[in-house]
C-alpha cells in the first residue's frame, strides 16, 4: 500500500500556508517539492440531451493549452470526487458525464483512467490525442476521436495534405475561427486571456513529490492474497459470498509508525538533515492529509561532518544537544561528554536525597534561568544554568527545593536522566515556577 499526498497537503507545505516547522526546515522542503507552472480550466457539467449546464464544473489542471480547441475528451483519475456514488467498474470506462468546452461549447466525454495521477493538478486532465503522445496512445485504445488544433498548414481534401498525429508546440492555429493563423505561443496567450475573461480560468501551479511505501499486505498460510487495480475504494472488511475470506497481515513502514506516534502528541524528531527533505517531509505531508496541522514539539536535524570517537558514547546525543542550536553545526569535544559524566553523577546524588535542601519558599535563579532556556527550547542554555548547581551538590552544599527541581527537570529533559522515584514531572514543574 503506498501513499500520495494530497494537492492540498502540497499546496499547503509549497505555499508555507501551514504552521511552520522553522524557518530553514520549510525553505528546504519548499524546495525539495517538484513545480509544474500553468492554469486550471473550469468545464460546466452538461446534460447530453439538452445540453443545458448544470452549474457546477469539472476542474482541470493543464500546462500546455496551446492545442485546447481540439480538445476531445478529460480524464479523472478513479478516485476523483466527480464519480462520488458512481458504479466500480474496470478502467477506463466512459463515465456517463459530460462537460462544456469553455471556448466553442462542444460537449466533451469524461472518462476514467489509472494514467492520471490524482496528486498531478486538480486530477483531472484535458485529452489532445493529435498534440501529446500519451493522450494519442489512450485515444487510439478507445476509440475518441482525433483532432488537429495546430499543424504547419491547414488541411485540404489532398490526402498529402492530412497531419500526422501528435504535432506538440509547434505550427500555427487551425480550425479555431477567429484565432486561425497565430503560432502556438500567440495560442497560449490568447486563449488563456479569453479564459480568464469569462471566468473559466485561473492561473495555478502544481507541486508534486510522488508516492512512497506506507504498509506491506501478506497472505497469512490460509491462501493467497490479491488485489486487483481495477477496483476503487474497496473496504478491507468487506464481505462478499462469492469470494472466500483470506487471512492477510499488515505490516507498518516506519513512514506509518511515525504517523501514530504524531498523532498520540507533538514529538521531538531527531533525523538526519538528508532526510529533511524526503522522510521527514513525507511524514509532514501526511500528517497534513490526517488533519493533524500542529507542528513537532522541535526538530533537530543531524549532520556528521567529521568524527567525535573520544566523546564516550553514551553522552553522545546529549553532547549533540547542549553544544548548541539544533541547526547550526556543532563542535563536540571530549571535555563536553566528560562534564556530562560528571553532572550524570551530581544527578545521581541530587537522586538519591544526599543532597542538603532550603525549603524556604523561594525561586532561585537557577530554577528562573533553566524555566526560561526550556521554554525556549535552549538545551544548551538549559545546561549551561545547572553547572553551577552541579558544583554545589559536588561540594557537599545546600541548594533549595526550586533549583534541585530545576536541576533535575533539565538533566531530565536533556540528557534522558531518570527522576527520583515517586516524582513526576508535574511535580517538578509546580517546584520550579513556585
Amino acid at each position: 500500500m503506498a501513499y500520495t499526498p494530497s494537492p492540498k497537503a502540497l499546496a499547503a507545505v509549497a505555499k508555507g500556508s501551514t504552521s511552520s516547522w522553522g524557518a530553514r526546515l520549510d525553505a528546504k522542503q519548499q524546495k525539495a517539492l517538484r513545480r509544474a507552472p500553468g492554469a486550471v480550466f473550469r468545464l460546466p457539467f452538461a446534460d447530453p440531451v439538452t445540453g443545458a449546464t448544470s452549474g457546477d464544473a469539472l476542474a482541470t489542471f493543464t500546462t500546455d493549452w496551446s492545442p485546447f480547441t481540439a480538445a476531445c475528451a478529460v480524464a479523472v483519475h478513479p478516485d476523483h470526487e466527480a464519480l462520488a456514488g458512481t458504479e466500480l467498474r474496470r478502467r477506463p470506462y466512459f463515465s456517463g458525464r459530460f462537460v462544456r468546452h469553455p471556448l466553442h461549447g462542444d460537449l466533451l466525454p469524461v472518462w476514467v483512467a489509472d494514467w492520471v495521477k490524482p496528486e498531478f493538478g486538480t486530477g483531472a486532465v484535458i485529452v489532445n490525442p493529435a498534440h501529446s503522445a500519451a493522450d494519442l496512445e489512450f485515444a487510439l485504445t478507445t476509440g475518441l476521436p482525433v483532432r488537429f488544433g495546430l499543424g504547419p498548414h491547414e488541411p485540404g481534401a489532398d490526402p498529402a495534405s492530412w497531419l500526422t498525429p501528435p504535432i506538440i508546440r509547434t505550427g500555427q492555429v487551425i480550425r479555431a475561427g477567429r484565432h486561425d493563423g497565430r503560432s502556438h505561443e500567440e495560442a497560449f496567450d490568447a486563449y488563456l486571456s479569453d479564459l480568464l475573461e469569462s471566468g473559466h480560468a485561473d492561473r495555478a501551479e502544481s507541486f508534486s513529490l510522488g508516492r512512497v511505501p506506507l504498509a506491506v499486505f501478506t497472505a497469512d498460510s490460509a491462501g493467497d492474497l490479491h488485489w486487483s487495480p481495477a477496483l476503487r475504494a474497496r473496504s478491507l472488511i468487506e464481505r462478499d459470498a462469492k469470494v472466500p475470506m483470506v487471512s492477510a497481515s499488515m505490516q507498518g513502514t516506519s513512514l506509518l509508525v511515525a504517523a501514530a506516534e504524531f498523532a498520540a502528541g507533538a514529538p521531538v524528531i531527531v533525523c538526519s538533515t538528508d532526510a529533511v527533505g524526503t522522510d521527514l517531509l513525507w511524514l509532514r505531508l501526511l500528517m497534513l492529509d490526517l488533519d493533524v496541522h500542529r507542528p513537532p514539539a522541535l526538530v533537530v536535524p543531524v549532520a556528521r561532518v567529521g568524527s567525535a570517537q573520544t566523546v564516550d558514547p553514551q553522552w553522545m546525543d546529549g553532547s549533540l544537544l547542549v553544544s548548541g542550536p539544533p541547526h547550526e553545526t556543532v563542535s563536540v569535544k571530549a571535555q563536553m561528554g566528560e562534564q556530562i559524566g560528571r553532572i550524570a553523577k551530581d544527578h545521581a546524588a541530587a537522586v538519591a536525597g544526599s543532597v542538603e535542601s532550603d525549603d524556604t519558599p523561594s525561586q532561585s535563579q537557577v530554577a528562573g534561568q533553566v524555566a526560561a532556556a526550556l521554554a525556549a527550547a535552549d538545551f544548551a542554555a538549559a545546561f549551561k544554568a545547572v553547572g553551577p548547581t552541579a558544583k554545589t551538590i559536588r561540594r557537599g552544599g545546600t541548594i533549595d527545593e526550586s533549583e534541585r527541581a530545576a536541576f533535575l527537570i533539565a538533566l531530565f529533559v536533556v540528557l534522558g536522566l531518570p527522576l527520583p522515584e515517586g516524582v513526576s514531572v508535574d511535580r517538578l514543574q509546580v517546584a520550579i515556577t513556585s
